[in-house]
Parts: C-alpha cells; structure tokens; sequence
C-alpha cells in the first residue's frame, strides 16, 4: 500500500509535498515541472509506490562531498523522520543536508553495503516483533518505516532501494526509495513529513529557482559512488542541470559551468544539449531505455563503453571511500 492523496491526511502525512513532480505529465513542458515542483501546495502524496517515472527535480540546500562521515548530529530535520519509540532517526535526517555523509557504509563497499543493511533491517524487525507491536507498514506518520531504517546511511538505502544482491522486498525497496526522495525533497526546500511538522519548516530558498537547481546538483554530486553508477541517477544529474541553465538564463544571468565528471551524466548533457531538448520529463532506469530517446539520437554507439566506465569508476571509488572511513582510519571515523 502507498500514502495516497485520498488516506494521506488520515495517516498524518503532509500533502504540501515536494514530491509533486512524481506525477509530472510527459507532455508537460519541463519548465513547467521544475515550477511546479517549486510552488505546488497540493498534489500528488508525500509517499507512493516508487514504480512511478519522474524524480527529475529534487534538489538539497547544500552538500559535503562524499566520504565525510556523520557527525551524529542531524540538524534540524530530526522531527520529519519521526519513529515509534522516539529515537531519532539520525542517519535519515542528516542525509538531508549532507548525503554522502557515512556512518552504516562505513567500511564497507559492494555487496558488503547491502548484507550490513540487510541484518540491521531484521534486528530491527524481531525488535519491534519482541515488543509485542510487529512492523507495521501503515504506521501513523510512516514511524515504523524510520524505526526500520532509521539508522542507514544513504549509501546503505541506496543498497536497498536497488535491491542490491536481490536481498530485499519490493515493499523495502520502495520505503528506502520513499525516504531518499524524502530527504532530497525536505532539501529542496519543499516540505515532505508529518503535518504535526509542517508549520516548523521554512523553504530556505524563497522562490529562487535558479538557486534551488544548482543546490539539486550540489546534492546529486555529493550522493555515494554507488548511487552514480545508475542511468536512472546520471539522467537526473543531466536533467537538473538543463533545469539549472535555463532559471538562471530567465533571470538574465550567465549559468555556472557545473559539468558532471561522471561520464554517463556527461554524455546525456551532451545529448540534451545537441538536440536543445527540455530537461527529461520522466526517468530512464536502463540503458535501454536510454536509446530509445528521439534526443539521444547519434550517442547510442558510445553509450556501452560509458556505461562501462562508469560502473568500474563507482565501483573503485565505492573502494576507495570503504578504505577512507574504515573505523581507524585517518581519515574518516564513522559516528
């Protein structure tokens, strides 16, 4: 089951949501959407089955590049991922503002991700299985979902959310996708949470949709090595880009050179800006799907070996940041 529009308000959710943009249109210009994303006060639910297209334009505040570890302390998102015994779901809510922020990953990289992320779910479930209440997925305000993944890091729901080694339920995949969309959309400055919540959060952006952009690729670009490896991640990457150029243009400035050093990304722009095409109006998950764009026409025969690349560069750097924030490390201590 997904919060809908219709049961939204009964299980406490907001419907101010920044996760209007899901139910974008195809046929509705990409300007449009990135507007919409911005000023819709009503819409679609906070939360919905992740099967859905577009998730073109979420966007964060600020980010700190991958590998810096958590600090433990969540700022000021905490109340948005309330749980069912209050604990604060730190991981979740400092992902918001810092997404490549390690604490669950730390260490760890490849299948490891996913079977920590695997074990710390079930502990989770015999815990709330041996208090007597089992988990229950239409919580009010979504508690059990934080309580059941409250303490991974992105990376760690990246893991889920992709089912990496074929380890979790569609309904885990969409809770972690739900969350990470959650936290980008809390980000962007569009609130997405309990309506208990709602009166406490300000947009820190104020209608600048130029700035709001450039903060979505801030937080795309800090998300672990691991998330990168996805056409569904570089196409968004591109996409906001677009987005980004053209509120800044319409404001008569000149856009930030912000080209992406991920190759898959990179070549999408590349695409994207040939064919002068709107920002991507909904969300390609495979290669395949890739090919199949009227404005990606003349890339295809480059696409394989920059799919390739990509995956091997996510993968060492996935390596690299393992061996940054192992416990001991100079270099990073997770919290």
């Amino acid at each position: 089951m997904s919060i809908t529009a219709t049961n939204a308000q009964a299980s406490g959710f907001s419907l101010k949501a920044a996760l209007t943009v899901l139910g974008t249109d195809k046929g509705a210009s990409a300007k449009t959407a990135a507007g919409q994303a911005a000023s819709t006060s009503g819409g679609s639910a906070v939360f919905v089955t992740l099967s859905v297209e577009a998730q073109a334009f979420m966007a964060t505040t600020s980010a700190s590049k991958s590998g810096k570890t958590a600090s433990g302390v969540a700022g000021p998102y905490t109340a948005y991922f309330p749980t069912r015994d209050g604990k604060p779901a730190t991981a979740l809510a400092k992902a918001v503002s810092d997404p490549g922020a390690v604490s669950s990953s730390a260490g760890l990289s490849g299948p490891d991700i996913a079977k920590d992320a695997r074990a710390r779910m079930d502990a989770q479930y015999e815990a709330m299985k041996a208090g007597g209440e089992p988990f229950d997925f239409d919580s009010f305000e979504g508690r059990d979902w934080y309580s059941l993944m409250g303490d991974l890091d992105r990376r760690s729901l990246e893991a889920v959310r992709s089912n990496a080694g074929g380890q979790f339920s569609k309904q885990e995949q969409d809770i972690a996708q739900s969350i990470m969309a959650q936290q980008e959309g809390l980000a962007m400055g569009l609130y997405n949470g309990p309506i208990s919540q709602e009166a406490s959060f300000t947009d820190p952006f104020r209608g600048d949709e130029a700035a709001r952009m450039k903060a979505n690729l801030t937080f795309l670009d800090a998300v672990g090595p691991e998330e990168k490896t996805s056409t569904e991640w570089a196409t968004r990457r591109a996409s906001a880009q677009v987005s980004y150029e053209i509120h800044t243009r319409e404001k008569g400035d000149e856009p930030e050179k912000l080209e992406s050093d991920n190759p898959l990304a990179a070549l999408i722009k590349q695409a994207m800006d040939r064919s002068q095409s709107d920002p991507l109006r909904q969300i390609l998950k495979t290669p395949d799907e890739l090919k199949t764009q009227a404005w990606f026409k003349g890339f295809e025969s480059r696409l394989d070996a920059t799919v390739a690349q990509n995956v091997a560069q996510g993968i060492a750097q996935g390596i690299a940041l393992a061996k940054a924030t192992t416990p001991g490390a100079d270099s990073a201590k997770p919290a």
